[in-house]
């Protein structure tokens, strides 16, 4: 058997009216010599045709993308993506999805939409034998990371392809040929067309493929420079061409430690509106997600700035599980200074948080209703330093008798 196969999926080819194949990933992978468990399937046999066939014989059948004849096929714990052989048809854009898909009866058509040379091999399991029609076998040999006949064609219309190839030469430590890496670098600006949901998950993949088959630890590295090479950051907004990466080498955060990377990189004068506009505008976060990575970046940065001990775990005091870290790649003795002061607020109690105060905006409300609502926040946080300090009991009768002060300019 050229490519290994279990019994199982012998026996789903049987039930097949027309010779079926593996393409892609696996065998690809088998071929590397790498493990792989995701197996794609094509025929030229029509899904509605085969989902009957299937049912009919214990297989449970779902629509994957009815746009792309693509169902999951599955029995017990094994599960299999099926497509229909097929041609696509892309927009002048390069946002990637196609904007027609036919049927084909033809493989060499089928394999005409696909990317890369080694992601183009079938292998037949009615006959075992393997039908390479681009020569993937030899790239996969030479482990280089080719685009099919032409490049241009094959990267003019899908600037997730660029990414694609990106992530790919850094999960299985491929070369690039020369041709396909000169179109990439003049095709890049198609990856501004790319929605923000796959530019995100593309980059989220690159950042760990190290990890996906872990044959090539820390190679996402390559795949960094890479993105540098083709000067694709400036298609995802940022004003300059490369990142010079630090941080995100160093920490197991890739995604924060990247982001910390292209502020130092960019230098923006407001970090607060260009990590908004960025994140928002690239990646379609909500503002609560961007909210929320926004502090993890502030108290990073300001402990860098050395805010006074007080004030920073006013601020931060639950999001140094993830800031800590961070900051320890970048300046242990930072860290260590404010792990000191955390470890004295856990160790003695300290009230470091507005909603640990045994008092409520609505207690001030019933107590002092001709206080302007805008300035409970403000009076809270004043009652908060009293507590923190030693100067008030953490009580309602006593900080309730401090705003009473503070009222009457005793305070």
């Amino acid at each position: 058997m050229f490519i290994p196969v279990s019994n199982d999926l012998l026996k789903l080819a049987k039930l097949f009216p027309e010779d079926l194949y593996v393409v892609g990933g696996y065998v690809r992978n088998c071929l590397l010599k790498i493990e792989s468990s995701d197996i794609d399937l094509c025929s030229n046999v029509d899904i509605d045709e085969i989902s009957q066939i299937l049912k009919d014989n214990g297989y449970k059948i779902k629509i994957k993308n009815s746009k792309y004849n693509s169902i999951t096929i599955s029995k017990g714990d094994k599960s299999y993506e099926f497509t229909s052989f097929r041609k696509d048809y892309y927009p002048d854009n390069g946002s990637h999805a196609p904007i027609r898909v036919e049927r084909t009866n033809e493989l060499m058509e089928d394999a005409k939409r696909r990317d890369f040379t080694i992601n183009s091999i079938y292998y037949n399991i009615t006959k075992d034998e393997i039908v390479d029609p681009y020569h993937g076998v030899v790239d996969a040999n030479q482990k280089i990371l080719r685009c099919i006949g032409s490049p241009e064609e094959v990267l003019k219309n899908d600037g997730e392809r660029i990414l694609r190839m990106v992530r790919i030469v850094g999960e299985l430590n491929l070369k690039i040929d020369k041709n396909t890496l000169k179109y990439a670098h003049l095709m890049a600006k198609n990856v501004a067309d790319i929605s923000s949901t796959r530019k995100y998950n593309e980059l989220g993949k690159i950042l760990y493929c190290d990890k996906r088959y872990k044959e090539t630890p820390g190679n996402f590295v390559k795949s960094l420079d890479l993105l540098n090479r083709l000067g694709i950051w400036q298609y995802f907004g940022l004003p300059i061409k490369t990142i010079k990466y630090n941080m995100v080498k160093k920490v197991e955060d890739r995604e924060l430690g990247l982001l910390i990377d292209i502020i130092d990189s960019v230098k923006p004068e407001c970090m607060q509106t260009f990590i908004e506009d960025f994140l928002k505008n690239q990646f379609g976060f909500s503002t609560k997600l961007i909210q929320k990575v926004f502090i993890y970046l502030a108290g990073y940065y300001n402990a860098l700035n050395k805010m006074k001990n007080k004030e920073y775990f006013f601020k931060y005091f639950e999001e140094v599980g993830v800031i800590f870290p961070l900051l320890a790649k970048k300046s242990k003795h930072i860290m260590n200074k404010y792990m000191f002061f955390y470890n004295y607020i856990i160790r003695h109690g300290l009230v470091v948080r507005v909603a640990d105060l045994k008092i409520s905006k609505e207690d001030i409300a019933q107590n002092y209703p001709n206080i302007d609502t805008r300035n409970y926040d403000r009076l809270l946080e004043y009652l908060l330093s009293k507590v923190f300090d030693g100067k008030v009991k953490n009580e309602k009768e006593y900080l309730l008798q401090e705003i009473d002060k503070a009222l009457t300019g005793i305070a």
